[in-house]
């Protein structure tokens, strides 16, 4: 979904857990605010998401889409029911004006 409506998404699901999935020196530059740092590229990827409750919605999103659309496959395959992804990344996100925090 686009940055504006998955933005608007967040807000009607606040409980709902964010996912950057990009390395730590990328979150580091700034992120979603409440986004929890969990790298695709690690080897603890999977570990980390099947922490999460399965049957509850999650937001996803990457620096492009690139990672965050295999992250998205591999979650379905695990069982996940209700993925949020943000189309165009974290860049989208930008794009559209909207804060990015570095806390």
């Amino acid at each position: 979904m686009d940055a504006k409506v998955f933005a608007e998404k967040i807000k009607t699901l606040p409980n709902a857990p964010l996912l950057d999935i990009r390395t730590p020196a990328e979150f580091n530059d700034g992120h979603i605010e409440k986004a929890i740092n969990c790298d695709w590229y690690a080897t603890t990827f999977e570990s980390q998401v099947l922490l999460l409750d399965k049957s509850k919605p999650v937001f996803i999103y990457c620096h492009s889409g690139g990672r965050s659309a295999a992250a998205v496959a591999k979650m379905n395959t695990l069982g996940f029911k209700e993925i949020y992804e943000l189309a165009g990344g974290i860049s989208s996100w930008k794009m559209a004006g909207l804060a990015v925090t570095k806390k």
